[in-house]
């Protein structure tokens, strides 16, 4: 039975209380998260492996001796359908994540070297589905970028999928940690006594998931804090409202907790839209129909917005892209929908999400490098920037800076 759900201006009281609300929501600190996060990183800091299998045994109802968390992905074989549709997305992620390698320069005496990370862990979630799709976009850029070890991270009915190793064999991944939530997250971070710490931790999870890996940012590198998912849709006339209710249910149906906002430039749209949202189903979030006067007034929500996900049904959608300031990522047209990009096309569907998007970037091979200056200077070089940097240095109260550059002028000393 459909629901006959109540269109509001994007400009009246209601709207702008639900546009503060998600504000408050994004800043908001989920304090029981950060509790349980705590203890599991104490817990996996003093005790190792042992804590982690009292965990595995008291959340995923598994029995695992210490010794046996860490395994080799197996050899198998899976339905030939799927594999070949994992196959596809891993061929088009590689092929669109391939010129995103950043490469090494030199100046003169002066190099910029690239160089990749030694070793990561992807967290690849694990509780209603195996996301064999975040393994993918998380480990084909990090293959790319020369990662040469890599381990995974799962709840132990993921890693029990067949599924999950047959991407492992494929993406030459020899590590397989059965352990979810702040647990696995702390021992990626830390090491066990079976499993070597990884150098940087990326992946998304849920609310103890993402406190674990900000409560260990300096211990290791992540790539984001991800919170729930979100959807911006602006439909203008030319829009099919089937399409934008499909693609909004689809992102709605990520959790309760999902934001998914339709901007509709017509009432009539609006109307259209809200007549196909079906009732409210348990797990799954709402659905907002907002009317808007115009497209720059779309795009500024939008913008204030900075979504995980925005997809423009409209005229000229490519070009109203461009216009875009702030989104994780950006589909355009009708036959782009948002759902296509968390598989095969290519994209990485590890996303910046509760505003974010103003500052950080998609999931790419960049994140999976690091970069360091090496300066070699002649005394010719060092004449000519010398006394300026020592200028600098006086200025900003530093006399020994000073100094440091100041005796090697003149010297007949070589580099």
């Amino acid at each position: 039975m459909l629901q006959r759900m109540t269109v509001s201006r994007a400009t009246s009281p209601e709207a702008a209380e639900t546009l503060r609300a998600l504000e408050a929501r994004r800043r908001g600190a989920n304090e029981n998260a950060f509790r349980v996060a705590d203890a599991m990183i104490a817990g996996v800091r003093a005790r190792g492996d042992a804590y982690v299998a009292e965990q595995i045994a008291r959340f995923d109802g598994v029995t695992l001796a210490p010794d046996a968390i860490r395994i080799v992905p197996r050899q198998v074989t899976i339905e030939p359908q799927l594999a070949a549709a994992l196959d596809l997305a891993m061929a088009r992620v590689e092929a669109f994540h391939l010129p995103q390698l950043p490469s090494s320069y030199q100046q003169g005496g002066l190099l910029h070297r690239v160089r990749p990370l030694r070793r990561v862990g992807v967290y690849a979630p694990g509780g209603r589905a195996v996301y064999v799709s975040t393994l993918i976009m998380c480990a084909v850029p990090a293959r790319i970028a020369g990662v040469r070890e890599i381990v995974v991270a799962t709840t132990p009915a993921a890693a029990a999928r067949d599924e999950l190793h047959y991407v492992c064999n494929r993406l030459g991944i020899r590590e397989l940690y059965q352990a979810g939530g702040a647990a696995g997250i702390a021992a990626l971070a830390l090491g066990t006594e079976s499993l070597e710490r990884v150098d940087k931790v990326v992946g998304p999870g849920n609310a103890y998931v993402t406190a674990a890996k900000a409560r260990l940012i300096g211990e290791v590198g992540i790539d984001m804090t991800a919170g729930p998912t979100e959807l911006v849709v602006i439909a203008d006339d030319t829009a099919d409202p089937d399409y934008v209710v499909a693609d909004l249910l689809a992102q709605a149906e990520h959790g309760p907790d999902s934001a998914v906002i339709c901007l509709a430039t017509t009432d009539a749209m609006a109307e259209a839209i809200a007549a196909r949202i079906p009732a409210d189903e348990p797990g799954r979030g709402p659905a907002i129909v907002w009317t808007v006067a115009s497209i720059d007034e779309a795009l500024t929500i939008a913008d204030r917005i900075a979504p995980e996900h925005l997809s423009l049904q409209t005229r000229d959608a490519s070009t109203l892209a461009l216009r875009a300031e702030n989104a994780g990522a950006i589909y355009c047209g009708p036959f782009s929908p948002p759902a296509s990009g968390d598989y095969t096309v290519g994209t990485n569907h590890v996303l910046p999400t509760a505003g974010s998007a103003r500052f950080f970037s998609p999931l790419g091979v960049y994140d999976f490098v690091k970069r360091t200056n090496i300066v070699t200077l002649t005394p010719e070089t060092l004449a000519e920037v010398g006394p300026a940097a020592a200028t600098i240095a006086r200025f900003e109260g530093l006399p020994n800076h000073a100094l440091s550059c100041e005796a090697r002028l003149g010297s007949e000393v070589q580099a």
